[in-house]
């Protein structure tokens, strides 16, 4: 149960980080912010991890070295922090030409896409029922999603094609941690993909991020990129590379569905007005996505957990 709780808050946290980054707009380029909260998560990671080598007896000299000394684990964290970041900088582009509605609808069938990509690369075979599970969640989300709008209507867009390579990169990111991330600990693994991912968009945010209209004096923009980076960035990211390795890319990718349930929640208490979402769509949504959880997996709290190594030194 422990499990299924942990993947909650994950859920809760990336939800939550849908509704804050929309705040964020009117301080800075959504370029600009990724890349000043990349930059100050690995900042913050840095001395929480040295300080675990230290609890834990081992030479941090010797753990910082070892992190660095593979070729082919810098490698997996390259495409693995470019996929993250491809996904990011590919729903940015589509944006300019789709609506968030679109790309909201879109990204319930990043699960689905996962679920493609560990048949074809990690050769997992998922049983009919768990597929089944996966399709009812889509359509769950989307009920949702679309119960939440005034206009209940969706209409293809150029930057939809955009959004579709954005969500396969997100599902080749999930997939990629639980093919290679298994050499490091959760800290480890979340460090490593802050630092490239940092690397990663720096350039990027030097070149499109529209620095010189940051809002830097502005107390919005700080209490706003904090939380972003304290609980929406090191918290998701560590939780994640613990889920991954406990439960599987499938069953995260599969907790992703409820994401747009504590958004129109959290939206509907914010602006007084619960009551709205009580009615057949919402609620009928609901029972897709429970079901759909049910058939991925009814026994998730009976998965033992299969921890990577914390030290970074074999």
């Amino acid at each position: 149960m422990s499990s299924f709780f942990t993947l909650l808050l994950w859920a809760w946290l990336m939800a939550s980080s849908f509704i804050v980054s929309g705040h964020m707009v009117e301080y800075a380029s959504p370029v600009a912010t990724s890349a000043f909260r990349f930059l100050l998560a690995m900042l913050i990671m840095l001395p929480v991890l040295l300080i675990s080598w230290q609890r834990a007896n081992l030479n941090k000299t010797e753990q910082l070295k070892a992190l660095f000394a593979s070729r082919l684990r810098l490698f997996h964290y390259v495409v693995i922090s470019g996929a993250l970041v491809g996904f990011f900088i590919g729903l940015f582009v589509a944006l300019q030409s789709t609506t968030p509605l679109n790309t909201s609808v879109l990204y319930t069938l990043v699960p689905l896409i996962g679920v493609m990509i560990a048949r074809v690369w990690l050769n997992e075979i998922a049983p009919l029922w768990r597929v089944v599970g996966f399709v009812l969640g889509s359509i769950g989300a989307m009920t949702v999603l679309f119960s939440t709008q005034d206009n209940n209507g969706f209409q293809w867009h150029s930057g939809d094609y955009i959004f579709m390579g954005a969500c396969f990169l997100l599902a080749l990111h999930v997939v990629s941690v639980q093919k290679w991330g298994r050499s490091l600990g959760a800290l480890s693994g979340a460090f490593m993909i802050m630092l490239f991912g940092t690397l990663w968009l720096l350039p990027i945010a030097l070149i499109w991020g529209e620095l010189d209209q940051v809002q830097w004096s502005s107390q919005g923009f700080w209490v706003n990129v904090l939380y972003l980076t304290v609980f929406t960035t090191l918290f998701t990211f560590v939780l994640q590379q613990r889920l991954v390795m406990i439960v599987g890319a499938s069953r995260l990718l599969a907790m992703s569905y409820t994401i747009p349930v504590w958004v129109a929640l959290f939206t509907a208490l914010v602006q007084s007005r619960l009551l709205s979402l009580v009615d057949w769509p919402f609620a009928s949504g609901i029972v897709f996505l429970g079901i759909a959880l049910f058939l991925i997996d009814g026994n998730l709290s009976k998965v033992k957990p299969t921890h990577g190594s914390n030290s970074t030194a074999k």
